[in-house]
């Protein structure tokens, strides 16, 4: 399709595919690449044909794992398809692409409905102000109903969902679509798109789905709202005119319908792209700043995409926001500062490369070995910068340590880290303070197995896991006191130092207090801060199972010294001592980290939800109302009891619920739960 590649910016579509894992969404666009001529046959995620999923891992499960694009050329269009991971484990890569579109296309499965992953993506766009569409697929087969999720979707998105398509017959005896604003039937025989009268036994139904379409168009204009109220029905020429409007203003979201697999209704979605939807000639970007950006300013691309390959190295996926695009051309990281040149430019199609000299505004287009060049950032003209606010990717929640399976691989895994979580905005990686183990923050243990079977594959890297450590604190049950003496002789100079201290527990968070309460030179001043050293070091380790012993008051009170055989390292020796005394004395508690966490769940879950965290040791703080239908349960937990909590919370809720979590405080473990605790540490 070289003589396709390049088109003008009012010929343009970006259409982002997006949906529930499962729908459909990779099928539509393998439909969509044959009925345009790109491929002879249709590619299958089941057997593992289908151009859009490329990597071994997607063959391996049969649904996409990452964001891929592919160009169709229709009708003197061109169609750019950026096809999203639905899974609610892969689903971060699409949320970068969202600005990179002019309009989502919504893929729901007939025989399921509106599914979890609707939800996220769809208030991404609507975060963006993209317009969006949605397809009802499936619809040849058997369980699949067309008004049921015309009822539901109406529901879930009020008036301003619009169906402008039913079909003709529902599973095997579905064969066309019903135009509902122009109010005839479509069915498209050998490439051939052929428009008849609807058939008298849809008429009824048409007729009020139609009313549906009709108020949703009437109500995005006052004067067309006025007069429909007034009993006068706008011409269908007036509510195509304005149709096409409120779809770029994203006022309503229209819903075709047909199916990917058998070809129905593909053609007629294509066509509705082109016809009815934006493109990228009327798309202002605002800026980071509060400016605006047009196709027609000078050149800047988005990056909305980055690939690590371990023989070409990193690639990175561009929207052309403005002015077009040259080989060779050189632009500034507005970011960074620093000038790119952009040697060789490529359409994609799934894994294949197409060189390309020039791009419009408004074009998708590929870009190898631009270094630290990142999702997210803004390239443009040294004259004329421009950044977008930073994607808003959700962070994931479940933890794991890793480390290489091979001790000689740590720089290896470094490498690895850095490249796969440049690809995965949804991944990050931290390294435990007190352990040094490297933690993967992901979406979930799917997530988690794909990153690490791609660091395998890309670069070589075998990759083992763990629970990640849990930062558990000591500190002092009540005060306490203790003696330290650290007396030798060795012959020549001896070791002695004697420190008594008295201790008591602090706030969470005060840290080390330390006074000095020495009287009379008993200790020389000196040696005073040897023994607060001392104490220090003993710290590091506390009695009960080795963690570190935190927020205590320590006051030197006493002591001895030889005015030939004391030293600092005698006096640190007597600190360790007698902090080691004054914590028998005192007693100990184990300390935990207490997450707090905000639980969204739609309002039939709350029972279930409140009694799991309860379940947990959490404690309920409150509730919240959280959007129609929906709360927001705020809880303290245990760091330890939600490590792979968002999975589980997924499960519970059958995929609807969503949680964010951060570190609240560290506070008593119960005596039963730390003698457990205790006990796997001195197993250990």
């Amino acid at each position: 399709m070289s003589k396709d590649l390049h088109v003008p910016t009012e010929r343009i579509r970006n259409v982002l595919l997006a949906g529930h894992i499962g729908t459909g969404k990779t099928t539509l666009a393998e439909a969509m690449l044959t009925a345009g001529g790109v491929t002879e046959r249709m590619g299958s995620t089941d057997d593992g044909t289908a151009r859009l999923d490329f990597e071994p891992e997607e063959h391996d499960r049969h649904h996409s794992l990452a964001l891929s694009v592919a160009s169709v050329p229709w009708k003197g269009h061109k169609l750019n398809l950026l096809d999203a991971p639905g899974g609610v484990e892969a689903i971060g890569d699409a949320y970068p692409a969202v600005r990179a579109a002019d309009v989502a296309v919504f893929v729901v499965d007939a025989t399921a409905g509106l599914q979890p992953q609707h939800e996220d993506l769809w208030a991404a766009c609507a975060a963006e102000g993209l317009p969006r569409v949605v397809f009802l697929n499936k619809l040849d087969k058997e369980g699949a109903g067309y008004q049921v999720n015309v009822d539901v979707l109406s529901e879930a998105y009020g008036k301003p969902f619009a169906p402008i398509e039913m079909p003709i017959g529902l599973e095997a005896d579905f064969h066309g679509v019903i135009d509902l604003l122009h109010f005839n039937a479509i069915e498209v025989i050998d490439g051939r798109r052929i428009e008849e009268e609807v058939p008298e036994d849809r008429r009824e139904q048409a007729h009020r789905n139609r009313e549906l379409l009709v108020e949703a168009i009437v109500e995005t204009d006052d004067e067309l709202l006025l007069a429909y109220l007034e009993g006068d029905l706008p011409e269908t020429s007036v509510l195509a005119e304005r149709f096409a409007e409120g779809i770029a203003e994203a006022a309503f979201f229209p819903m075709l319908c047909g199916s990917a697999t058998s070809g129905i209704g593909v053609q007629v979605l294509m066509d509705f792209l082109v016809e009815e939807c934006p493109s990228p000639a009327t798309r202002t970007f605002t800026g980071a700043d509060g400016t605006a950006r047009t196709a027609s300013d000078e050149p800047a691309v988005y990056v909305f995409k980055t690939l690590s390959d371990p023989y070409v190295g990193r690639v990175n996926l561009l929207r052309v926001l403005s002015g077009g695009l040259k080989a060779d051309a050189t632009l500034t990281d507005c970011r960074t500062g620093k000038e790119h040149r952009l040697h060789q430019l490529f359409v994609l199609q799934g894994n294949q490369q197409l060189p390309v000299e020039e791009l419009a505004a408004g074009d998708i287009v590929a870009v190898a070995k631009l270094d630290d060049v990142r999702t997210g950032d803004v390239l443009a003209s040294s004259g004329a910068p421009f950044e977008l606010p930073a994607p808003d990717v959700p962070e994931g929640y479940y933890r794991v340590a890793i480390h290489p399976v091979s001790a000689g691989d740590d720089d290896k895994l470094s490498t690895a880290l850095s490249r796969i979580a440049e690809e995965d905005l949804s991944l990050a990686v931290t390294r435990d303070a007190n352990t040094a183990a490297l933690v993967l923050n992901a979406y979930g243990p799917t997530h988690v197995d794909v990153t690490l079977k791609r660091m395998r594959r890309k670069f070589g890297v075998d990759v083992e896991t763990s629970p990640p450590p849990i930062a558990y604190r000591e500190t002092l049950r009540g005060p306490g006191s203790g003696t330290g003496k650290h007396v030798k002789q060795t012959g020549g100079h001896g070791q002695f130092g004697v420190a008594t201290i008295e201790v008591a527990p602090l706030e969470r968070g005060a840290g080390l207090v330390f006074e000095d309460g020495i009287v009379g030179g008993v200790v020389p001043n000196q040696f005073i801060p040897s023994v607060e050293k001392g104490v220090i070091e003993a710290m590091k380790k506390g009695p009960l199972a080795g963690y570190p012993v935190v927020d205590v008051k320590v006051r030197l009170v006493d002591g001895k010294h030889h005015s030939v055989d004391s030293s600092d390292a005698a006096f640190q020796m007597a600190g360790i001592l007698a902090f080691r005394q004054a914590c028998d004395d005192a007693g100990m508690v184990l300390l935990e980290p207490m997450t707090e966490v905000d639980v969204s769940i739609p309002d039939e879950h709350t029972g279930a939800v409140m009694g799991d965290l309860s379940s947990r040791r959490g404690r309920i703080l409150g509730t919240d109302p959280a959007g129609p239908g929906r709360t927001m349960v705020h809880a303290q937990v245990p760091e330890a009891e939600v490590l792979t909590y968002p999975a589980e919370l997924r499960a519970l809720t059958s995929g609807h619920g969503r949680c964010a979590m951060r570190y609240s405080h560290h506070d008593t473990v119960p005596d039963h739960a730390a003698k457990t605790i205790i006990g796997h540490a001195q197993e250990a």
